[in-house]
């Protein structure tokens, strides 16, 4: 019922796409899932009060955290750590991706993929028996969408 309302798409459309995000993810498809991703932010408007108030990339961090959890996949928001805040950690069954968020106007995915490799945030879960993937994120900082 949220994500409709949030993206104004019919929920047939929305289902669709939550679903093909869910398969894209489960298999590390990320290309895939960059696309599908790309086009369920893209419809989320600018102008909902609440959400234009935010910071930019605290805005991007709640819509793709309620996107993620809507299809089921369980999400750390800002997980802290003695090095420094993974801004989402994403946990399926066969991989956790270290989502690090950057807006265009402060370095963007270059600077995204620095701050994961200095803060050594992949390094806590290696123990895991699931494959760990950073990824770097960048967003349009006038809250046009997901960049790359």
């Amino acid at each position: 019922m949220v994500l409709p309302a949030l993206t104004l798409r019919k929920q047939g459309a929305t289902v669709s796409a939550l679903s093909k995000l869910y398969r894209q993810l489960g298999m590390c498809q990320l290309d895939d899932a960059k696309k599908t991703m790309r086009s369920l932010i893209s419809d989320v408007p600018y102008s909902n009060k609440k959400l234009a108030s935010m910071d930019m990339e605290e805005r991007y961090r709640l819509v793709i955290s309620t996107i993620l959890n809507a299809i089921g996949i369980r999400v750390e928001v800002e997980r802290m750590l003695a090095t420094g805040r993974i801004d989402l950690v994403v946990w399926t069954t066969r991989y956790i991706y270290m989502v690090e968020q950057k807006l265009s106007n402060n370095g963007g995915i270059a600077a995204a993929g620095q701050q994961i490799k200095d803060c050594g945030y992949m390094e806590l879960f290696k123990g895991n028996r699931r494959e760990v993937v950073g990824l770097a994120v960048e967003l349009d900082s006038e809250g046009k969408g997901l960049v790359d």
